[in-house]
């Protein structure tokens, strides 16, 4: 991919001014802390990816690379801070430099200008990853296996299938409701139909005996076969005027109105019950609610981001990468909230079905009402409709869910007054009529079959197609779980073969048998490791933290091999083997040497005894090793270091700079100051 040749810093994080030659060597960078050895690793991790990874992720909310990239006595002045690196494209054969300001953080200047360079750039820039700090150990290791999922599969590359996945679920959730309503709507139209052919059970047999005595009276012949194509009223010369209106039918449907009344409010009490639940769980929490509504605003504020701009508060940030991620983290803190909206929505879908049979009855009511032009069971129905679908739209959304409280609590139907009275007096005017002839009833009754039948036609010709999108959406997300669980247990095999290798190298002699299992299940990871063979446990669980960190590292090491093969030639290690005892820090520079030849690493420490190690053990030489030194007056320099942990290169006389920054730095390596942070 890349390495790096030299870098000049200007005026970024605690760095005044630095050149420094690294010339395609690992390189390793000593110093107490605050010395400015980390501000080297942000600079070069800014240069070539516009970020500054310690400025982002959990915690940093009030961090930014534009306010604190610069030094900060020029933090007013971000123009001034910017890094400038020489490179060298081991792949392309060829030399470049970048230059990136923080004033501008997503632009650079690249020379040569050619396609290659520039495209090798913007491969590298999309690589966060190639910084390693403990922050970043500790997300590998001490995290719950959700978390770890994510870390790792954005390291891989992989947290697109996050997405994908996550969509697909949606997707198949969603489709799942509106099979549920397509079937709720065919059961009522099934009733329906079955109400008005008086029939026990819903099967051809029965349904064609109650139409074929109708089509006897009016010496039609009878239907043989009930088919997908059959006409009920097949043969009738004509409409019959008034054919909506059959007494029997028509008391029939009234009836079941008045029984709905007083049935329905204890039908769906059940699901009112589920949603007034976790409503008062709601507000005996408080912090719930507000997680719960601010959930729903970040999901679309994450599908809004497209810039650095927030969508929801139009505050700048950094980078669209950092606003993502302080984005992500606020969802991640609302799982409960998430758990509870899960449990109301399906509560929610469930009364709504209720709303829609009582619908179903008061349609059939309201054409009756309006075919005899009886006003005052039609104004009843006209506006309990209203009311009813009304809180069908409120049952879809959480907010509006819980504002129905007051409702739920008195009685979701919310049947309106003398609803019943008025009913009652429509049935009397109805069996008041004349019963209607044989020949009459037989003529309406056949075509409000039809009618009927129509509908129930549709609402199965919905619910087939409901039924193929939900089964389409589950066959689709349940193929690619198990591929995608098949793709990544193969990965995570490869992956912790060879974290077991390097950590059974830098302990060698300690723990030869070490083996670890990552198990990929249902979007997380698990991760358990051997200890002194006594069976496999969390990282957390016995082992030391010097341990944890060897792990970390490891594990680091194995998902870049996995990641970037033969292009992971550079590497931002800043101060990862801090807990690492001085012994498994000899190791440690055998699997870089070993495992990683072709790999340019820099390396920061505060621990001179391990900078020492690094020159004995060959992994750097006195060449490409750079110590910052506190001196008299409080300030800081910069030198390199000859053979011997305490040779040390000749500076001309100091500069000095700002007292209390860590100004005075030898102008021979060209560095000015190392002042405040890392």
């Amino acid at each position: 991919m890349i390495k790096i040749v030299a870098a000049h810093i200007e005026e970024v994080r605690g760095i005044r001014k630095l050149d420094i030659r690294l010339d395609q060597a690992t390189f390793a960078i000593s110093g107490p802390n605050g010395s400015g050895k980390s501000g080297v690793i942000d600079a070069i991790e800014f240069a070539l990816t516009g970020q500054i990874g310690r400025l982002t992720g959990p915690g940093t909310k009030d961090l930014s690379v534009s306010e604190h990239g610069p030094h900060v006595d020029k933090r007013k002045f971000p123009d001034a801070a910017f890094v400038r690196l020489e490179v060298y494209f081991p792949s392309l054969k060829k030399a470049a430099s970048i230059t990136r300001k923080v004033s501008t953080p997503k632009k650079s200047t690249i020379t040569p200008k050619d396609p290659d360079i520039k495209a090798a750039f913007d491969e590298i820039a999309s690589h966060p990853e190639i910084t390693l700090s403990r922050r970043e150990i500790l997300r590998l290791i001490l995290v719950e296996p959700t978390k770890r999922s994510d870390e790792i599969q954005t390291i891989l590359k992989l947290d697109a299938i996050g997405q994908t996945r996550g969509a697909l679920n949606t997707a198949h959730n969603r489709l799942q409701m509106a099979l549920k309503a397509a079937e709720g709507q065919a059961s009522s139209s099934r009733d329906t139909l079955a109400r008005h052919l008086s029939v026990g059970e819903f099967r051809p047999e029965e349904i064609l005996a109650s139409v074929n005595a109708r089509r006897k009276t009016l010496n039609l012949p009878e239907i043989a076969k009930l088919a997908a194509d059959t006409r009920l009223d097949q043969g009738l010369s004509e409409p019959v005027k008034g054919a909506e209106f059959n007494k029997q039918s028509v008391l029939k449907d009234l009836a079941a109105l008045s029984d709905a009344v007083s049935e329905f409010p204890a039908a769906g009490r059940p699901a009112a019950d589920a949603i007034l639940a976790a409503i008062l769980r709601l507000d005996s929490d408080p912090s719930i609610l507000n997680a719960l509504y601010h959930r729903a605003l970040v999901e679309r504020g994450l599908d809004l981001v497209d810039s650095p701009l927030c969508p929801l508060c139009d505050h700048p940030w950094a980078d669209e990468e950092h606003l993502r991620a302080h984005l992500t983290a606020k969802l991640a803190k609302s799982e409960e909230a998430a758990a509870l909206q899960t449990t109301m929505l399906s509560s929610a879908g469930d009364l709504s079905r209720e709303c829609a049979k009582l619908r179903e009855l008061l349609v059939a009511g309201y054409r009756v009402a309006v075919a005899q032009n009886y006003a005052p069971l039609r104004s009843a129905i006209e506006g309990w409709g209203r009311e009813l679908e009304a809180l069908r739209a409120d049952l879809e959304k959480m907010e509006s869910i819980i504002g129905l409280q007051p409702r739920l609590t008195s009685g979701w139907a919310a049947v309106p007054k003398d609803f019943a009275e008025v009913l009652a007096s429509f049935v009397a005017i109805v069996e008041s009529k004349p019963d209607q002839t044989a020949t009459l009833d037989a003529q309406t009754f056949l075509s409000a079959a039809q009618l009927r039948l129509d509908d129930y036609r549709e609402a199965m010709r919905r619910k087939q197609r409901a039924e193929t999108s939900s089964q389409a959406a589950k066959v689709t997300y349940d193929a690619y779980c198990s591929v995608l669980e098949a793709e990544l247990d193969a990965l995570y095999q490869d992956v912790q073969e060879d974290f077991s290798t390097f950590y059974r190298l830098i302990n060698e002699g300690d723990e030869e048998r070490f083996t670890a299992k990552l198990s990929p299940t249902a979007g997380k990871l698990d991760f358990s490791v051997n200890f002194y063979e006594r069976g496999l446990f969390p990282p957390a669980a016995f082992h030391s933290e010097g341990h944890q960190d060897g792990m970390g590292v490891c594990l680091y090491l194995a998902l870049m091999k996995r990641l970037s093969g033969a292009k992971f030639t550079l590497a931002l290690l800043d101060d990862v083997v801090m807990s690492v005892d001085s012994g498994h820090r000899y190791q440690f520079c055998k699997l870089l040497k070993t495992h990683f030849p072709d790999t340019q690493f820099v390396i920061t420490t505060h621990d001179r005894l391990w900078a020492e190690q690094m020159r004995s053990a060959g992994l750097v030489t006195s060449k490409s090793s750079l110590s910052f030194h506190r001196m008299d007056g409080g300030d800081w320099t910069a030198r390199r270091v000859q053979r011997g942990s305490m040779g040390r290169y000749r500076s001309s006389p100091r500069e000095k700079q700002s007292p209390g920054c860590g100004g005075n730095i030898a102008p021979a390596l060209g560095i000015r100051g190392a002042p405040l942070g890392g």
